[in-house]
C-alpha cells in the first residue's frame, strides 16, 4: 500500500538527480527520457523487430479476407472442371480419356511454369505478381468458359495453369512475411480451413448452376452458352476479384529489404501499424531498419546460374537418395489423392443420390462407350449429388484436427506411412462395399483424409530433411512431383476403367500401400531442428 509520505518521498528523490543532471546536461529528466527513446529508435532493427512492432490487427484481418478468394481459385483453377462434364459430355463428345486429360493439364500448365515464377517472384516482387497473376489467370478462365470444343477447353485450361502457378506459389510466402514469428505457424494452419471452405462451396455453385436446364444461342446458332459454360464463368471471376483485392495491399516489406528498399519498406511498416494500432505512424518506434541487401545477388543469367547452382548441391550425396526417395513418395500419394478428388464428381453423378446400385455397376464398361451425336444424353444430376461432394470435401476438417494431435504423439514418418496403408485399404473395398451413394460418400472421405494427411506429414519432413540454402529448391521439387503424379493418375484412371471396375481402384489402392511402406525407410524427424 502506498501512503502519501511514500508518494512525496519518490517525488523528493526523483527532483535530486533532476537538479544533477540538468546542471550536468543542461537537459530535463523527461527531455533525457524522450533522447533516450530516439537513441534506441534509431538502432537499426531487423524484419523480425519491425513487424513485431506493428502489432495485430485490422490489416492482419484484411489480408486474410484478401487471402480468403485466393485459396478459393486455387480450388476452382484445378477442381472446377471436374464438375462439368456431367453435361459437357455431350455437348463437346468428350470420351473418359478426354476427361482425364483435361483434369491433368491443369497441372501440366503448372509444372511447366514452377521454376519461371519463383525466379519472377524474386525479382518483380510478391505483390505485383499476385495482383497481375491471379486477374489474368481470371481473364484466361473466362475465355475458357467460353470454349465450345476439346482443343480450345485443353489450351485455355494449360495456360490457366501456367499463370495461376506463379502467384500461387508467391501467396504462402506473402502471407509469412507479414506476420510476426509466433504468429506464422497459426497463420499457415488456418489455411487449410481456407481450402475445406472452397472445397464445400465450389459443389454447391455447381448444384445452384449445372442443375439448371440453360442454353443460350448466337450468332445464328452457332455459338452456344451452356449452363456449365456459366458455372466457369462464376469461377473465373474468383481469381479476377482476388487480382484486384491484392491491389490494396503494400508489397511485402520483407522483398524490400532484401533489395535494399528500406525506406519503401519503413513506409510499409509504418502503414500496416496505423491501421493495427489507429496511432499516426509518426508514432511508430522503429526508425532505422538493418541493411539486408546482399551485394552478390545478381539479376538475368547470373541470377539464373545462381538458381542453379543452389539446385546443384540436392543431386549429390547426402541429399540425393531423400529428395528422389520423397519425390517418389508424394509422387505415389498424390496419384491416389487427386486421382480421387477429381474424379469423384463424374463418379457421384453415376451413381446417383438416390440410387443404391453399385459403383462398379454404375461405371461399368458399357456405361463409359464413348458418346456420339445420337446416343449421348447428359448424366442428370440433383442437389444430393453435389452435396456428396461438399461432405467429402469438408471431411477434411477432421483430418486436419486429429491429425495434428497424432504426429505430436507418433511422429511424422509412423503418421505417413499409416495413412499410406489405411486409405490403401479403403480403397480396394470401395468396388466391394460401395453399395449405394452415401456408402461411397463415406469411404471417398475416409481415404482423401487419410491421403491428405500423408501429404501433410510428406511435406513436413520434406523440409525438416533438407538445410535452409536448398529447402526451397527441395520442396519445388518435391510439389512438381506431385503434380507429375497428379497428371498420371487422372490419366491412367479412365484407361484402366475400359478393362473393367476393378482395375483402376486396384492400381491406386497398390501405389498408395507402396506409399505407406516407403515410409518406413524415410528417416525420423520428428523434434529435428532444422540446419
Amino acid at each position: 500500500m502506498v501512503t502519501n509520505k511514500d508518494a512525496e518521498a519518490g517525488v523528493q528523490k526523483e527532483e535530486i538527480p533532476h537538479d544533477h543532471l540538468f546542471k550536468v546536461t543542461g537537459l530535463s529528466s523527461s527531455n533525457l527520457q524522450k533522447l533516450g527513446q530516439d537513441v534506441a529508435a534509431a538502432t537499426p532493427a531487423d524484419f523480425e523487430a519491425a513487424i513485431a512492432a506493428t502489432g495485430y490487427g485490422k490489416f492482419n484481418i484484411l489480408l486474410m479476407l484478401c487471402t480468403l478468394p485466393a485459396f478459393w481459385s486455387a480450388v476452382s483453377v484445378t477442381s472446377s472442371v471436374s464438375y462439368i462434364f456431367t453435361r459437357a459430355q455431350c455437348d463437346m463428345q468428350l470420351s473418359l480419356l478426354d476427361m482425364g486429360t483435361v483434369n491433368a493439364i491443369t497441372y501440366g500448365g503448372m509444372i511447366s511454369s514452377a521454376m519461371i515464377w519463383g525466379f519472377l517472384s524474386d525479382t518483380l516482387g510478391r505483390r505485383r505478381i499476385m495482383v497481375w497473376g491471379n486477374f489474368f489467370s481470371g481473364v484466361l478462365e473466362l475465355c475458357g468458359s467460353l470454349s465450345q470444343n476439346f482443343p480450345m477447353l485443353l489450351l485455355t485450361r494449360f495456360a490457366s495453369g501456367f499463370l495461376f502457378n506463379g502467384p500461387f506459389a508467391v501467396l504462402i510466402s506473402y502471407l509469412a512475411e507479414l506476420h510476426r514469428t509466433e504468429l506464422r505457424a497459426r497463420v499457415i494452419l488456418l489455411t487449410s480451413l481456407f481450402y475445406t471452405i472452397a472445397n464445400t462451396t465450389l459443389p454447391l455453385l455447381a448444384w445452384a448452376i449445372l442443375t439448371k436446364d440453360w442454353h443460350f444461342y448466337m450468332f445464328g446458332n452457332k455459338f452456344v452458352i451452356h449452363a456449365w459454360n456459366i458455372f466457369l464463368m462464376a469461377t473465373a471471376l474468383v481469381p479476377m476479384f482476388t487480382g484486384l483485392a491484392f491491389l490494396c495491399m503494400p508489397e511485402s516489406p520483407k522483398f524490400l529489404m532484401s533489395r535494399g528498399r528500406n525506406e519503401e519498406a519503413m513506409q510499409v511498416f509504418r502503414k500496416i501499424y496505423t491501421m493495427n494500432t489507429g496511432k499516426p505512424k509518426e508514432e511508430y518506434p522503429i526508425a532505422v531498419l538493418v541493411e539486408e541487401k546482399s551485394e552478390e545477388q545478381a539479376q538475368g543469367v547470373a541470377a539464373l546460374r545462381g538458381g542453379l547452382s543452389q539446385l546443384a548441391p540436392l543431386f549429390r550425396a547426402p541429399h540425393l537418395k531423400w529428395l528422389v526417395l520423397m519425390c517418389v513418395i508424394h509422387l505415389g500419394c498424390m496419384f491416389g489423392s487427386n486421382t480421387l478428388r477429381l474424379w469423384y464428381p463424374q463418379l457421384a453423378a453415376m451413381i446417383g443420390s438416390n440410387s443404391n446400385e453399385s459403383l462398379c455397376a454404375a461405371i461399368a464398361p458399357e456405361a463409359t462407350v464413348p458418346p456420339d451425336d445420337v446416343s449421348c444424353k447428359p448424366i442428370l444430376t440433383d442437389m444430393l449429388t453435389y452435396l456428396q461432394s461438399a461432405i467429402v470435401g469438408a471431411g477434411s476438417v477432421l483430418t486436419y484436427g486429429i491429425g495434428g494431435a497424432l504426429v505430436n504423439r507418433c511422429g511424422k514418418k509412423l503418421v505417413s506411412g499409416l495413412c499410406g496403408v489405411l486409405s490403401a485399404l479403403v480403397i480396394i473395398l470401395l468396388p466391394f462395399l460401395g453399395t449405394g451413394a452415401f456408402t461411397v460418400v463415406g469411404l471417398v472421405t475416409a481415404a482423401l483424409a487419410f491421403t491428405s494427411l500423408c501429404g501433410a506429414s510428406l511435406s513436413s519432413i520434406t523440409v525438416d530433411l533438407f538445410p535452409t540454402s536448398s529447402r526451397v529448391m527441395a520442396l519445388a521439387t518435391f510439389l512438381m512431383c506431385g503434380r507429375v503424379g497428379t497428371i498420371l493418375g487422372t490419366i491412367t484412371f479412365p484407361a484402366l476403367i475400359k478393362f473393367g471396375c476393378l482395375p483402376p481402384f486396384i492400381t491406386i489402392a497398390a501405389v498408395l500401400g507402396a506409399v505407406g511402406l516407403a515410409c518406413a525407410i524415410v528417416p525420423n524427424t520428428t523434434l529435428k531442428k532444422l540446419e
